[in-house]
């Protein structure tokens, strides 16, 4: 079943990147398996529910790979920083078909389940470029996080699409190499610079800290919507308890880290918590 499954996946990503997801049916899919269009179903609840999945997917694949290499490097975190640049090329570059045909099929004006959780996953992405950069370079860059952010992002989408459109292939280590470089050189030598985007106030920042894990869990339960194979309705549950704990005013601890807790302990949840874990213990001052 988890095969035939995979499988699916495998045939409908060839399928969208050659013709495009409106004109790729259903029984387009499932001929290129050698099944019937009934037993489709049995897997994923729409076409759509399948593209949500591929995303899901690609970033699962990217977050999963980082992450091992943060553990592998931990002794060097410019080094780690460097082959996690260099993984989100690859794994772009690997997908690059499909969010070119995502992006034209869907654009980002057009509601709907595809266009909100591309909006959902991009904060999450955003947010995963911050935390490599504050592993990378403590502190020192706090002030104007936001910005280097979007620096280093824009100088990821240059060299994307000069690989994508002119070619020809880079040496995508190297590449990594070169980028974490460059921001290197600009947090050594930050004196001048004055932040451009608008600067957290430190007051409030509890809340900040608190309202940002509900945004991560809200977007981590659409993700185990799209993972219903895997994914109990007691799992989907305690997601609820947990949100709606701490949107209370004065959230409880034991009960947040019972619930955190109980949702660790299923193994194939252990990655996506690992940065929800974390923000918690800091809120707490565990890790202060």
């Amino acid at each position: 079943m988890a095969q035939r499954h995979v499988e699916l996946l495998d045939a409908a990503v060839q399928l969208f990147q050659k013709s495009g997801f409106h004109a790729t049916s259903v029984a387009d899919i499932t001929e290129a398996c050698g099944i019937s269009k009934g037993a489709f179903y049995k897997h994923f609840d729409s076409k759509e529910s399948m593209i949500l999945e591929l995303l899901q997917r690609y970033y699962d694949e990217m977050f999963r790979e980082a992450d091992r290499l943060t553990e592998e490097l931990s002794q060097s975190p410019l080094l780690a920083l460097k082959r996690k640049i260099a993984v989100e090329l690859e794994k772009s570059i690997e997908y690059r078909s499909f969010f070119l045909a995502l992006v034209t099929e869907f654009p980002p004006y057009e509601k709907g389940p595809i266009s909100e959780f591309l909006d959902r996953i991009q904060e999450t992405h955003q947010k995963w470029h911050k935390q490599a950069l504050m592993d990378a370079f403590g502190s020192k860059p706090e002030k104007y996080l936001d910005d280097l952010t979007l620096v280093l992002e824009g100088i990821i989408h240059s060299y994307l699409m000069q690989i994508i459109w002119k070619g020809p292939a880079l040496p995508l280590d190297r590449l990594g190499d070169f980028i974490a470089e460059c921001i290197k050189a600009i947090v050594e030598n930050d004196e001048a610079l004055t932040p451009i985007l608008p600067v957290r106030s430190s007051a409030g920042s509890d809340a900040s800290v608190i309202e940002s894990i509900v945004n991560d869990l809200n977007t981590f339960r659409a993700e185990m919507n799209i993972d219903s194979a895997r994914c109990s309705g007691k799992d989907l549950q305690t997601v609820d308890l947990l949100i709606e704990e701490l949107t209370q005013e004065k959230p409880r601890e034991f009960l947040v880290d019972a619930l955190l807790a109980q949702l660790y302990h299923r193994s194939y949840l252990n990655a996506r918590l690992n940065k929800i874990l974390t923000a918690w213990e800091a809120w707490k001052g565990d890790l202060t």
